[in-house]
């Protein structure tokens, strides 16, 4: 099987790489020609304030894909060093409010981790059933008396409590694989290692930063960005999924604490004080993405100001000389990609200006039109496209930068101005009921679209001569309204798609099959278990149940190891109807004990999540040897080698 992470081209230019080199060559080298002859050619009888606005935008443009070039320039497929034995390793899950099913899930996949370990809860929200739940999953149980620098304290009182060499940071959300630590451990055998970072994946894939089922916003990121930055030593802990060495992190005086951006932060102090960071281009671990809009624009507004406020500190990539050039170079393009959003902002107040009052921000002829730039835009939009290797398109790009333009663009102002702001907890549940309601909360991209719609419609009048607007000249007049259906046409999109957007189940189901006894008023029914959560279940029987019913269930569930439970549970019957295969019955989980959720959430976020990730159950025997084993779903990021020695062995 394909992973609909990456699309078909992504695929081609993977297996082609110096034809994508050669292509983003062509796109930079025309990029300056056309930034040349801008800069020198292109200003007269321009409007000053508009020339500079479009200029800047250009320039950043070419300074995006050149990073962008950087980053995606070699991608070599993952390799698994030996897994040390003997290591002694924590597991660290932060909580602070996350809901009790969801830290479950997380409990139960450390519980299903092979590599020797002990798991600690830190609970900030000193809650008596999360106490109750370490107990059940066989953790301990951690607590503070305050809640001082949120995460990044809540961390650094674990370190002094604990003794493990290594640590596995967790957030409460994400579930690691079985094999999270084992793929890991071996990096650590460099004693200048002090963290390894492995990709952030999501399986509620009916999130808002999920474009299309298998790729969402981070896909970028993650397959492309992160192994990038590896090659150039600079790889930086993104707050779960990664691990860290305790003594490190005592070296350096624990997590950071001076902004929300502990993360990013620490990881530079790191490198200060001579450790080294690595990146495993693997999916380990299965978060949870926010669910609904709110979620989502919380979260990356903590994001931007977090780590633009490292600008203002000795961390800062301008300031950090410790630091290697390539260093300095990556995690300045990692603040600077903040600007992506505002940069589309200022493109789209040029183009308003540009509509409404008639003004050119350059001065062009239809021959330079056509020989500098439009296939400088052109290139410059197709070789990005290449270079993401199929986990961004144009189009998802724009998008996800119109959600963000307003958020990212308050956020500037961290840059000189920080300021003391609160940890605030991404939510990990909620509904998202779309609408206008939905629609209102992107003030900007409102705007934008009526401006932009209002302003083309009138320009289009121009054309036909009735047009109330000043004239613009030469080819503009017909250049200008064109770009403005463009750009029009992906903020409505946009619009629409948080519009259209429906979030009503507040946990993600997932998919499996096992064998499921339900024991109703009319007797025993045999049946399936086809999905699951840790509210519900759907149930394919062999005789129907009415609605409203409570009957009992007995399910047949494997553990990650291949062992076999029996999970227990009543249940209300909120749905039934026939399909060819049996009465498709979808219940509510009223009443299961710990024991039996802990099984569940097992099954649920262990086993299907691992099946539908690797192809196969954790306790299926899996592929062997040095030969390449292509991860077959949706978080496959490449072809993956397994190593059962050391890689000159094999």
């Amino acid at each position: 099987m394909r992973s609909s992470e990456q699309t078909r081209v992504g695929r081609w230019f993977d297996r082609h790489p110096l034809t994508l080199r050669l292509f983003a060559l062509c796109a930079l080298v025309w990029g300056v020609g056309y930034l040349i002859w801008r800069f020198g050619w292109s200003g007269e009888g321009a409007n000053p304030a508009l020339f500079a606005m479009l200029l800047l935008t250009e320039v950043y443009g070419l300074w995006a894909l050149g990073t962008l070039a950087w980053y995606s320039w070699s991608h070599p497929p993952a390799v698994r060093p030996p897994a040390t034995p003997g290591r002694s390793v924590d597991v660290y899950v932060c909580t602070y409010d996350e809901p009790l099913e969801v830290v479950a899930a997380t409990l139960a996949g450390c519980r299903a981790l092979t590599y020797p370990h002990t798991t600690y809860l830190l609970d900030d929200g000193r809650r008596q059933e999360m106490a109750e739940l370490a107990r059940t999953a066989g953790a301990e149980y951690l607590t503070r008396p305050d809640n001082s620098y949120a995460k990044a304290g809540n961390i650094n009182a674990a370190l002094t409590r604990t003794g493990g060499e290594l640590a596995l940071m967790l957030d409460a959300d994400h579930v690691p694989m079985p094999d999270a630590i084992d793929a890991m451990v071996g990096y650590f055998d460099d004693e200048r290692v002090a963290l390894v970072q492995s990709p952030h994946d999501f399986f509620n894939h009916d999130s808002v930063q999920h474009y299309v089922v298998g790729r969402h916003e981070q896909s970028l990121f993650y397959r492309v960005i992160c192994p990038g930055k590896d090659h150039h030593g600079a790889a930086y802990w993104c707050g779960s999924a990664a691990i860290l060495r305790r003594e490190a992190l005592l070296e350096i005086g624990g997590v950071a604490t001076e902004t929300i951006a502990e993360d990013f932060h620490t990881t530079i102090r790191l490198l200060r004080h001579g450790w080294t960071s690595r990146y495993h281009d693997e999916v380990l671990v299965q978060g949870l993405a926010p669910h609904d809009l709110d979620g989502y624009l919380l979260q990356r507004d903590r994001w931007a100001r977090g780590n633009l406020a490292v600008f203002t500190l000795p961390e800062s990539p301008l300031r950090a000389r410790e630091l290697r050039p390539a260093q300095r170079l990556s995690y300045f393009a990692s603040l600077a990609a903040y600007l992506a959003p505002p940069m589309r902002l200022l493109l789209l107040t040029t183009l308003g200006l540009v509509l409404w009052t008639g003004a050119l921000p350059m001065k062009i002829s239809v021959a330079a039109l056509a020989a500098l730039w439009l296939p400088a835009v052109s290139l410059n939009l197709l070789a990005g496209s290449a270079l993401t290797r199929g986990y961004m398109k144009i189009g998802e790009t724009a998008h996800y930068e119109l959600l963000t333009m307003e958020i990212y663009t308050r956020a500037l102002r961290c840059i000189v101005r920080p300021g003391r702001t609160a940890f605030e907890v991404t939510p990990k549940q909620g509904g998202d009921g779309g609408g206008l309601a939905a629609m209102r909360k992107l003030h900007l991209v409102v705007l934008a679209a009526v401006v932009l719609g209002a302003g083309t419609a009138l320009r289009l009048l121009d054309l036909a001569g009735v047009g109330p607007l000043p004239d613009l000249p030469g080819v503009g007049a017909w250049i200008v309204p064109l770009l403005g259906l463009i750009e029009l046409r992906r903020v409505l999109r946009t619009l629409l798609s948080v519009g259209r957007r429906r979030q009503r189940r507040q946990i993600y189901r997932f998919q499996g099959d096992a064998p499921a006894h339900c024991f109703a008023a009319g007797g025993h029914i045999g049946g399936r278990l086809v999905d699951a959560s840790a509210a519900g279940v759907g149930l394919v029987l062999e005789a129907p149940v009415p609605l409203g019913e409570r009957p009992a269930v007995l399910l047949e569930l494997e553990d990650a190891a291949g062992g076999a439970h029996e999970v227990a549970a009543q249940i209300e019957v909120r749905s039934c109807r026939e399909t060819e295969d049996g009465c498709l019955v979808g219940a509510t989980i009223e009443e299961i004990d710990s024991g039996s959720r802990m099984r569940l959430m097992e099954w649920c976020y262990v086993v299907c999540s691992h099946e539908r990730l690797r192809g196969h159950r954790p306790a299926a025997p899996a592929p062997t040897g040095a030969e390449e084993i292509v991860l077959p779903l949706d978080a496959a990021p490449v072809p993956v080698r397994v190593f059962n020695e050391a890689p000159e062995a094999a």
